[in-house]
């Protein structure tokens, strides 16, 4: 065989297939190899672009043998400066180039200067993070420093430990059981025995609770769909077809099956999804990865003009939601009534239906009505009595077989909300929150079938991750068993790093209940400062100018506050968050919408601990030094804030 890292001589495009070159003959396909090879040597040799911490020329940089591109553009002139160009304020200068890297990597001395500029960049931000859903305050993590020096990989399913043993699965497992309490569900996990299928069944993402909204989502589609796993009686049979055709073969010991029936009555098994319009992005992605069709889909491709919430017919993208009214519990909520009225129109067609419901959602934080969707759907199912109770049917091998399944699947995402709720309802309980109605969303009630949460917002963690919960008899196994690890492939993803468990054993085995009771009653107070100090600075505002509005709303309980947008100086040092909002307005009996840009703020524990509370609202009153505007302008990212009013009606 010729050397690999030679060029080998071009060859003309006239050449025979096989060349004689050097006693050793070389097919096409090594040949045009060589050429393209020999062709990025050329490239990278003329290649004058400036790159690394030094800004030498690229071919200065790279060796002949190396066989690679090079940047066709500087990536300095290419990518996002930080911080933005034209923002005032002595904020960490990051020079990218630092952080190219050259082919020979960084010198000592460059590696600590790019360290050094990264460490004063991500803690001069850590100090003052106020806009998200993540909390920033974290405690005793470098204990685990020792593990991130060894490969943890909880691959397959967390119950069955496997044959891959750098895991901490019986880690997971105490915290599956941990929230499988707190979500009262029935525990701990079993295959066997008395009700085991209204058991548990959930694992620890690695990813956030996008992961766990993707994987209910694909889980409800298969679920109403009729799919199911066998037992494949022809595996052996299959697998000696390919040895056969000279492969080595691994026998699949399952299969999907669907139900006998699924031609002749497609609507049966063609779920329509129902989420509100302020559902998390992720919902959205996950039902274009899952393929899964939406009730606006459905109606503008079927029944044009036939929403039965419009006056004319047309269909909304979502479920709306309340309006966002100070002091009004269901503010921001899903508008139950009008979810009904949807559902009921498909089910009338013979679709079993899918709901996602939020509990602390994106922008309002508000929290969904579960309970009512729990009614509503218990009285729909006196109407369709296949919606709590249907047989589907199955030929598998000649033999039929039948499963009982709802004809819904309600799904909880409780990204935020479903790890502090649990304690507010114990403080509740406690006699902690007189007056105040805290969210039920977990599987004491009937409808709910799965819910996820995210550790890295309101518990706190150094990086992404999360709990999906379902139970297992709505659980469904993908259909291929990886079995040279050991375990059931039951999870989205294959790997899932080992680390992120201990995070949440560390946390919860050194708070107990008590603990994490009174640090959720302490964030509820954090909200409600924030949004006092907001209020008394826009009525001093108002006695200079009495036009100063804020745009100031909390939902019930909700530990977001949203306010009118800040100006880009106090939006990058704080990192407070935006969103651009059509608002319903009302003027001598007419209707009219204007755009608005909010800003809003989550309290984390992070907002508290850092007093960043203080620290924002000095900020904005800085600002306001110079007129209310300069802190709250009116154009924000180019856009008029408010917009011009459009007459709607």
């Amino acid at each position: 065989m010729s050397n690999p890292e030679s060029t080998g001589p071009l060859v003309p495009e006239t050449e025979p297939a096989v060349i004689k070159n050097q006693d050793t003959e070389k097919t096409a396909h090594q040949v045009e190899t060589n050429v393209r090879s020999s062709t990025l040597s050329d490239e990278s040799a003329l290649n004058k672009i400036p790159y690394g911490p030094k800004q030498l020329a690229w071919s200065d940089l790279t060796p002949r043998w190396a066989q690679v591109t090079g940047p066709l553009q500087n990536p300095v002139d290419c990518y996002d400066a930080v911080p933005p160009k034209n923002l005032d304020g002595d904020f960490p200068v990051i020079d990218f180039s630092r952080f190219e890297i050259p082919p020979a990597g960084l010198t000592d001395e460059e590696y600590a200067d790019a360290m050094q500029s990264f460490k004063k960049f991500i803690t001069t931000k850590h100090q003052k993070f106020t806009g998200y859903q993540t909390n920033e305050y974290l405690e005793n993590n470098q204990e685990l420093s020792w593990l991130l020096d060894i490969h943890t990989n909880n691959v397959g399913d967390p119950f069955t430990t496997g044959i891959f043993s750098l895991n901490t699965k019986f880690i997971e497992r105490a915290v599956l059981d941990y929230f499988a309490a707190l979500w009262r569900a029935q525990w701990p996990f079993a295959t066997t025995g008395t009700a085991h299928s209204e058991r548990y069944w959930g694992y620890v993402m690695s990813m956030g609770s996008t992961e766990g909204n993707i994987y209910g989502i694909y889980n409800a589609r298969v679920y109403l769909s009729g799919g199911s796993l066998v037992t494949d009686l022809e595996a052996h049979k299959k697998a000696k077809a390919k040895l056969k055709r000279g492969k080595h073969a691994l026998e699949k010991p399952v299969k999907m099956v669907h139900p006998v029936d699924a031609d002749e009555n497609p609507n049966r098994f063609k779920p329509i999804s129902f989420f509100s319009e302020d559902t998390h992005y992720s919902i959205t992605k996950g039902m274009s990865v899952c393929s899964f069709t939406t009730f606006a889909e459905e109606g503008n491709r079927l029944y044009k003009n036939q929403c039965p919430i419009t006056h004319d017919g047309t269909w909304p993208d979502e479920v709306p939601s309340h309006n966002i009214n100070h002091g009004d519990p269901h503010s921001g909520s899903i508008k139950v009534d009008e979810l009904e009225q949807l559902v009921d129109f498909f089910l009338d067609k013979g679709h079993p239906v899918f709901i996602v419901l939020n509990q602390g959602s994106t922008w309002k934080g508000a929290y969904d009505d579960v309970p009512a969707v729990d009614a509503m759907l218990k009285r729909l199912g006196t109407k369709y009595p296949w919606l709590w109770e249907r047989e589907v049917t199955y030929n598998v091998d000649g033999q039929t077989t039948t499963d009982t399944r709802r004809g819904f699947w309600v799904h909880i995402d409780g990204a935020l909300g479903a790890a502090y709720l649990p304690f507010l309802r114990m403080a509740q309980a406690q006699g902690k929150l007189p007056g105040k109605k805290v969210p039920v969303f977990d599987f004491s009630i009937d409808a709910v079938m799965s819910i996820v949460c995210s550790i890295h917002k309101w518990i706190g963690a150094p990086w992404p991750g999360g709990i999906y919960m379902t139970k297992r008899k709505f659980q469904v196994t993908p259909p291929d068993t990886a079995g040279y690890i050991g375990a059931p492939d039951t999870t989205l993803g294959g790997s899932r790093n080992g680390f992120t468990p201990m995070l949440f054993w560390k946390y919860f085995a050194k708070k107990g209940y008590a603990e994490n009771i009174e640090r959720a009653l302490k964030t509820e107070r954090v909200a409600a400062q924030f949004e006092q100090e907001l209020r008394k600075l826009e009525s001093e505002l108002k006695e200079k100018e009495p036009t100063a509005d804020l745009w100031i709303h909390r939902s019930e309980l909700s530990l977001a506050i949203m306010f009118r947008m800040v100006n880009p100086h106090i939006t990058y040092e704080h990192t407070v968050d935006s969103e651009r909002i059509l608002v319903p307005l009302e003027d001598n009996g007419k209707q009219y919408a204007e755009y608005r840009t909010y800003a809003h703020v989550y309290a984390m524990s992070s907002l508290g601990e850092y007093e960043l509370v203080d620290k924002l609202i000095a900020s904005i009153r800085e600002a306001c030094k110079k007129g209310w505007k300069n802190a709250f302008p009116d154009i924000v990212d180019g856009l008029p804030n408010p917009s011009v009013q459009e007459l709607v009606g």
